[in-house]
């Protein structure tokens, strides 16, 4: 399968990244978090993927309020796990 828009840039990683997920609505999120992470990253280190899902008074009506759970809810229907270390293999929540 050929991987297109925002699940193609997050395969496409090959160090460290953030995405601003400014203007996506939750079921692009969601679509791009199943097909970005349904397979292992064919990488020799690990990196970190950062989500940008929010944003402070004046730029917050730019995120989806269900930015957050469309990552949160899919990453853990592949198998990922909630760890506030952040540790290989996991998802981390900040505010």
């Amino acid at each position: 399968m050929t991987l297109s828009g925002l699940a193609a840039s997050i395969r496409g990683a090959v160090d460290s990244e953030t995405f601003d997920l400014a203007g996506k609505s939750a079921s692009t999120i969601q679509q791009a978090v199943l097909d970005a992470f349904k397979d292992p990253f064919p990488l020799e280190e690990s990196i970190r993927i950062t989500f940008v899902t929010g944003a402070g008074k004046l730029a917050r009506q730019k995120y989806d309020d269900g930015a957050q759970k469309a990552i949160t809810n899919n990453l853990r229907e592949l198998g990922y796990e909630e760890d506030h270390g952040g540790g290989i293999g996991t998802f981390k929540l900040q505010h």
